[in-house]
């Protein structure tokens, strides 16, 4: 017997779907909007329906960046790309723009960054071309100015199998140095989850590739 209306059910499901939200959660926060008054609702419909919309990617890293109407037919460019202040001659590549995010807080990395969306990952069919590999071996073939390459990666098995692959590829076109985090990172640790003592740590103390 369903005990629930099935507009609920279907929304729970919905919610449910998402990373790190259980189907308990998922009804706790339909529960919660259903007995909201203030149209919360309405705002995180229409936010979510201007991500698509106003949302992007970085031509050049490939972070996440607002489009404006004046860069639709034009290359954006996120925050940290168009500062002049950040250092041209090194690029840390994480695999989420989350990553990125935890990395700067930490306050030690001035360079630039390089987002994969990802890891190589056969099991759930994600191959190289699904990632923005290819374009980070684009970049480095325009870019002479690039000295340092930093592979931050996740502590798990398919990170570090992504992390050999760049490198194997790397070395054919990029005669600079390539290095990655220290071991500080536990193994299966996403970056996101770290606290900025530890990532700031394993940047400071990162290795040769």
């Amino acid at each position: 017997m369903n005990l629930l209306p099935q507009s609920i059910q279907t929304a729970i499901q919905s919610l449910s779907d998402l990373p790190g939200i259980g189907n308990r959660s998922a009804e706790r926060l339909i529960f919660a909007l259903l007995r909201n008054e203030s149209g919360l609702d309405q705002k995180i419909s229409e936010s979510l329906k201007n991500l698509r919309k106003n949302i992007g990617e970085c031509s050049l890293c490939h972070h996440f960046c607002e489009i404006t109407n004046s860069e639709e037919t034009q290359a954006p460019l996120c925050e940290i790309c168009q500062r002049p202040s950040r250092d041209k001659k090194s690029i840390c590549v994480i695999e989420t723009p989350t990553d990125l995010i935890a990395l700067e807080r930490t306050l030690e990395f001035k360079g630039l960054f390089h987002v994969l969306h990802g890891v190589i990952s056969p099991l759930q069919k994600v191959g190289p071309e699904d990632l923005r590999i290819a374009h980070l071996f684009k970049r480095l073939q325009n870019n002479t100015e690039i000295e340092e390459v930093i592979l931050a990666m996740s502590g798990n098995i398919e990170s570090d199998a992504t992390a050999l692959y760049i490198t194997e590829n790397l070395h054919k076109i990029f005669k600079g140095k390539i290095t990655r985090l220290a071991r500080g990172i536990p193994t299966g640790g996403d970056l996101d989850y770290l606290d900025t003592g530890t990532l700031s740590r394993a940047l400071l103390d990162r290795r040769d590739y």
